[in-house]
């Protein structure tokens, strides 16, 4: 009986030996699968960073070239800077009179009270359209009306698109009116109004020409013209100086 009981606990704790023995070769199993496959990630990783350091050594590189093509670029331009500057220099060395001179000398002709009147001085090729106007517009001034017209007139005929050519026939109808010559004064403002007609100067011509068109004789035109300038330009200064000249008149501007 003895002999069963001990064969029988031996037999026992042989069976949970070997069960514990299968338990035990299917963790080192599973640790072995986790094993490799952490092995793998790492492998991963490694490759990534390797990745990850040669895009970075590449965009240095990048960076290193795109700094020396910058550096480069400017000296070029510094060079050229510098080669256009001389060539300026030698331009202006080489020119008889600056514009800034020429000017000048054209004031100081104006306002000579040698200069005779009834002669022009200047030369009518002036190349600079600014010149040009400058100088109409100080013949004005000096009350040389004749010589102002002959060159804005000359300003309106080689410069027609410029923005001050409507001023340049506006200051030509003031011309004529200083000369009293309302006619020619009503043909520079109307061709203001008709040939510019988005133009800064067409309301001050506006009210130029109602109010010569009364002069001439013939108000009830000059009425409707600063009729329309009020209408037209009604928040302008000239507006209401165009309402004050039809009170005058005795006319509503209604």
């Amino acid at each position: 009986m003895k002999k069963i009981l001990v064969l029988s606990v031996s037999l026992f704790f042989a069976a949970c030996a070997t069960e514990d023995i299968d338990l035990l070769k299917k963790s080192v199993s599973e640790l072995n699968n986790q094993n490799i496959e952490l092995k793998k990630q790492i492998a991963d990783l490694k490759n990534g960073i390797a990745e990850q350091d040669r895009k970075i050594k590449t965009a240095n590189e990048d960076i290193r070239l795109n700094a020396e093509a910058l550096i480069a670029l400017k000296s070029e331009i510094k060079l050229i800077e510098t080669r256009f500057n001389e060539r300026i220099k030698a331009i202006e060395s080489a020119l008889p009179q600056s514009k800034s001179q020429k000017t000048e000398q054209i004031q100081q002709t104006i306002q000579s009270g040698q200069a005779d009147k009834n002669k022009v001085y200047i030369e009518d090729n002036i190349a600079d359209k600014s010149t040009l106007y400058n100088l109409a517009l100080e013949l004005y001034k000096s009350g040389r009306y004749e010589e102002s017209i002959n060159k804005f007139r000359s300003f309106t005929v080689r410069f027609p698109n410029d923005t001050l050519a409507d001023n340049a026939l506006y200051w030509m109808g003031e011309c004529y009116l200083n000369l009293g010559d309302l006619n020619k004064a009503i043909e520079a403002f109307k061709s203001v109004i008709d040939n510019y007609p988005q133009e800064n100067k067409v309301p001050d011509a506006m009210y130029k020409l109602g109010v010569t068109l009364d002069k001439a004789g013939n108000r009830d035109e000059g009425v409707d013209i600063l009729k329309k300038l009020i209408i037209n330009f009604k928040y302008s200064e000239i507006a209401n100086v165009a309402k004050a000249k039809l009170k005058e008149w005795g006319v509503k501007d209604e």
